[in-house]
């Protein structure tokens, strides 16, 4: 009989790998803090405002219109920060746009993560034509270091528009097909952002306390991209260019919004965001909504595309369930969501949510939800990148914008309505919608593992 023979250096390969995911993996499975460290935060210390309007996006048409607005009538800067900038239609189209206020001497920011936006800007041309710009500059936040694998899943989850110090946009839209396009194309998601304005063209509060978080997140955690191009790429960033100028020329916005008149007063706001260091996180961002929705009196109406939540989020959550306050949390069904982990995790974890004090509803419609929306009483709402989910709480860098507004709670009490319409409980309500046998499939496959990695989905 012969001996088997061994592969050391196989075996060597396989262990070393193994070592490498586990230190990419095993930092963020032990988040840190407790409750009773956990920061006080209260509607009583959001700022007053002093000339801060605001309305709701609703749709990608709309989120797309305030953006090319806010990049056409912008004098004196621009900072976009996406999650992803992808190289599609609407990529090229904000793209396009920002090029032409870079050629009229705007000073554009650009802040994507390091990891996906990488990946997306980088693959093609698009990047190297917006960072090759005099006017452009283009930042990563924690560009990809195979020689810190812990760093690897410390990602940047925001998404932004400020225009000069005049106003903003806010909210879960990345710059993509996905969130820019009406509901009916193909992929499209169903999301959210507010638009804020200051009554004074001096600014306001709000854009400068927002200005200066990003500020602070550009000079400390984020990586400038080469201007130069590399030699084997300029030609084709050229004709890219060339493009994106005549691309531009149908897109110019004929008018601008008289956003005035297409707002409502605000009477208080705060801006609730994660530490930025890129390992895990105090849940700081968690620890301040919880402590807003548990001021509740009447009501609390949650917005998330999916709810994978630890102990400590557990109990925080079903503690304010159980005030006498109306709790409902709308989230997405297993046919709606496009997350198959998220999916998989509430396969297995749906009985944590449904035993508390709150109504769940799960969405029925053929788009995905993906909107991070929180509504109190009749006069506080918050909106944003924050999903309940661990990966956001201790793990991504995250914002949202808290606005104090009978108005702007009232426009997004009826969203909420319209989708709790589409909606199913435990108790019945819309059709359900199929799920197709493959998904469903990969779905129940994936659910007992899901708990080994539940934190970074």
């Amino acid at each position: 009989m012969g001996v088997k023979r061994r592969h050391p250096v196989r075996t060597a390969l396989m262990l070393t790998l193994l070592a490498y995911v586990l230190a990419a993996v095993i930092p963020y499975a032990f988040p840190p803090g407790s409750p009773e460290a956990a920061p006080a935060f209260s509607a009583d210390l959001l700022t007053p405002a002093q000339g801060e309007r605001a309305t709701l996006l609703a749709t990608g048409e709309e989120a797309m219109k305030a953006r090319l607005d806010l990049i056409a009538r912008a004098e004196r800067s621009l900072v976009v920060g996406s999650y992803l900038f992808a190289d599609d239609e609407s990529g090229l189209d904000i793209a396009s746009a920002l090029l032409s206020a870079a050629d009229r001497g705007v000073e554009v920011r650009i802040l994507v993560d390091g990891l996906v936006g990488g990946l997306n800007l980088l693959g093609g041309d698009l990047g190297y034509v917006l960072g090759a710009h005099e006017n452009v500059e283009l930042r990563f936040y924690q560009p990809v270091n195979l020689l810190s694998p812990w760093s690897l899943n410390a990602r940047y989850h925001e998404k932004y528009v400020i225009m000069d110090d005049r106003a903003f946009v806010l909210g879960g839209r990345n710059i993509s097909d996905e969130f820019l396009t009406p509901q009916q194309t193909p992929g499209a998601n169903d999301d959210l952002d507010i638009l804020v304005w200051c009554e004074s063209a001096d600014g306001c509060g709000a854009v400068e306390n927002l200005l200066a978080y990003v500020n602070t997140l550009w000079e400390e955690r984020c990586v400038a991209q080469y201007q130069s191009v590399p030699s084997w790429k300029r030609r084709s960033v050229e004709e890219l260019t060339q493009a994106l100028a005549q691309r531009y020329e149908t897109l110019r916005p004929a008018s601008l919004v008289d956003w005035a008149s297409r707002t409502a007063p605000l009477d208080a706001y705060g801006i609730v965001v994660n530490p930025t260091v890129p390992s895990v996180k105090e849940p700081t961002a968690w620890n301040a909504l919880i402590s807003l929705m548990a001021e509740a009196q009447e009501r609390v109406w949650v917005l998330t595309p999916y709810l994978v939540l630890d102990g400590r989020m557990r109990d925080d959550l079903s503690a304010v369930a159980g005030l006498p306050s109306d709790m409902r949390v709308i989230t997405n069904s297993r046919a709606s969501g496009n997350n198959i982990v998220a999916s998989a995790d509430m396969l297995l974890h749906k009985g944590m949510i449904t035993g508390m004090d709150l109504t769940l509803y799960e969405t029925q419609r053929e788009t995905s939800l993906h909107t991070k929306a929180l509504l109190i009483d009749d006069d506080l709402a918050a909106f944003g990148s924050f999903n309940f989910d661990m990966r956001s709480a201790y793990i991504d860098t995250e914002i949202m914008f808290v606005a104090q507004s009978q108005a702007i709670n009232a426009q997004l009490a009826r969203m909420m309505e319209n989708l709790m319409a589409d909606s199913r409980t435990a108790s019945g309500g819309a059709d359900e919608q199929p799920v197709s046998w493959g998904k469903e499939f990969v779905i129940y496959l994936l659910s007992p593992f899901v708990s080994l990695v539940r934190f970074l989905v």
